[in-house]
């Protein structure tokens, strides 16, 4: 995650370059940048390291939601529309639909007009990203395909246009100048404060290798909406505990933050307020946040806020970076707190935060929001908090949530959704592996409007606790509640006599045994497929957490794959360039 690394026995300057990692993941593959030299440089200059991950090809999950069309959110501005010549060009799609996991090819490429083979760019087949060098300006045009794993596949075809020139793009570096008539790549800005006004909304500012003080920015609709990193060089954007970045935008294009560290964040790292043409947010690292020196309300690296109603005000795709650790003085912490968040994707991110309330919490009016293949852990000794929380303050709507990793958190569903007039409908948690104490499963939602949830094809290794939680403190068990919630398809560990625990009053009817639970309630029945066992068949620690690949029930069950070999996978098992 952009650490640097120095060897043991340092290598001789002016030696031929490369590394080879002896041990590493399954279908990892590490190389040494493009951008990088021939020869070990002489001035011991640090070398950019790239490791990318290539799962093999037609994986089978079965069972999957949502199952609705393939998308490719936000359209044309999916990915980035503008390219540097000679600088590696890199975007990534966000996809929902269908059944995941997901199968991307390039299937055209023209490049000024010109047809040209599709290994001309490279993509990654089980992530979509996209990764190719213009030697020159022009024009890209790219046809992607994407391909779900229902039998028989959705395929969905997508046109991506990439304008590769230097005029959109604005530089700054530590050693450049704050002056008229500079900004160029061989005579920077020196600051973010200087530059960022003085371009338009179509361009997009580079930052160079280095740290920049800002205590805080606004990206808005008059002036660029795209700041990012230098290929394989990490900047720093040092906010001073004294502002955060607010992107307040109402029109095309949408706002994009890539390949930044983010410090020395109080209260709110990055603040939606709002971001309704979309906000993407890929390869950032947030460090060292802390609540504000008033426990405030609902401090977050990544914050949405809501205060039109119940419209959706954010539209995010969030992939690949990194959260924490986060100081929480009181309450309510997280490293994401959205309100009216829509159309949403939260996915691959890593969340470590520390002694917070939790890792995600979508806290209202969530709409069709999705989140995927996020790894968070927290302590034991925080054990009671959640991972990715859906509290329903004002109703939520298709919300999914699968194939995620949560180490001593849960899911909580409908937390905050206590009033006869909230609802909480067709959510979808499948495929997720959630281990150690704590809170893993539970849900808050009593009234009768609420219908369609469902918990499926996890893995839920809770220990001596009870695999479930209630939060509403309640006489007996509601007479919608059979109806509110499908729990089905599940590889229970457990040693606990209760299924359901109540966590708001501690005893009372919702303090639920196994008989009640399955042959009652007809929650995690046999016929289901569900298993409720007092051993456990995981392996491994943390993010390498997992059943074992001889075990048959892998392809069903958790966040790991069970690949089926078949010839694509020769054809497409190294479809990184």
């Amino acid at each position: 995650m952009n650490d640097e690394f120095d060897f043991a026995t340092p290598a001789l300057p002016g030696a031929a370059l490369g590394i080879d990692v002896v041990a590493q993941p399954p279908g990892q593959v590490c190389a040494v940048s493009e951008l990088a030299p021939a020869t070990v440089p002489v001035d011991s200059s640090p070398v950019f390291i790239r490791c990318l991950s290539i799962p093999g090809a037609s994986v089978v999950v079965p069972e999957t939601l949502p199952g609705g069309p393939l998308r490719v959110l936000r359209g044309e501005s999916a990915v980035r529309g503008m390219a540097y010549p000679g600088l590696p060009y890199e975007s990534r799609l966000g996809v929902v639909g269908g059944t995941f996991p997901y199968e991307f090819r390039i299937i055209a490429v023209t490049m000024g007009g010109t047809p040209m083979p599709p290994s001309s760019v490279s993509i990654d087949f089980r992530h979509g990203t996209l990764r190719f060098t213009p030697a020159t300006e022009t024009s890209v045009a790219i046809e992607v395909e994407i391909r779900d794993s229902a039998s028989p596949q959705q395929v969905l075809t997508h046109s991506i246009a990439i304008d590769v020139a230097t005029a959109p793009f604005v530089f700054v570096a530590e050693d450049g100048i704050d002056s008229a008539g500079r900004g160029s790549l061989a005579q920077p800005y020196r600051t973010l404060g200087y530059a960022l006004p003085r371009t338009s909304p179509v361009q997009a500012i580079m930052l160079r290798r280095g740290s920049y003080l800002t205590g805080g920015f606004i990206i808005g609709d008059t002036h660029a909406k795209t700041i990012l990193a230098y290929p394989d060089e990490v900047p720093e954007i040092d906010l001073d505990y004294a502002g955060s970045i607010t992107v307040r935008i109402d029109q095309l294009p949408g706002a994009r933050l890539e390949g930044l560290d983010i410090r020395h964040v109080q209260q709110y790292g990055i603040f939606s307020d709002p971001s309704t043409p979309g906000l993407v947010l890929r390869h950032l690292r947030f460090v060292e946040g802390r609540e504000g020196s008033a426990p405030s309300e609902n401090p977050a690296f990544v914050h949405g806020r809501g205060d039109t109603g119940n419209n959706s005000r954010h539209a995010l795709i969030v992939q690949d970076s990194d959260f924490g650790p986060f100081q929480m003085l009181s309450s309510g912490a997280y490293a994401f707190t959205l309100f009216d968040a829509g159309d949403s994707l939260i996915e691959n991110n890593q969340i470590r935060l520390g002694a917070t309330s939790g890792g995600i919490h979508d806290k209202d009016n969530s709409q069709g929001n999705t989140y995927r293949e996020n790894y968070i852990a927290f302590s034991t000794a925080n054990a009671t908090s959640s991972g990715i929380a859906v509290s329903a303050q004002y109703n939520s709507v298709d919300v999914h949530i699968h194939h995620n990793l949560l180490i001593n958190a849960g899911v909580r569903l409908g937390v905050q959704c206590f009033q006869e007039t909230c609802y909480m409908r067709n959510h979808d948690v499948h495929h997720n592996t959630l281990v150690g104490a704590g809170l893993t499963f539970s849900w808050g939602v009593f009234n009768p409007t609420s219908f369609g949830s469902r918990f499926s094809h996890n893995i839920v290794s809770s220990g001596s606790e009870a695999p479930y939680a209630w939060h509403s403190c309640l006489g007996s068990v509601p007479a919608a509640f059979d109806t509110q919630l499908d729990i089905g398809t599940n590889l229970i560990e457990t040693t606990s006599s209760r299924a359901m625990r109540d966590t708001e009053c501690g005893g009372g009817p919702m303090n639920m045994g196994w008989s009640a639970w399955r042959d009652t309630h007809g929650m995690d029945t046999a016929q289901s497929g569900s298993v409720v066992t007092a051993t456990t068949a995981l392996t491994g620690s943390g993010p390498t957490i997992g059943l074992p690949a001889t075990d048959p029930r892998r392809p069903a069950l958790g966040h790991l794959y069970q690949p089926a070999p078949t010839l694509v996978d020769v054809i497409f098992a190294d479809s990184f360039e």
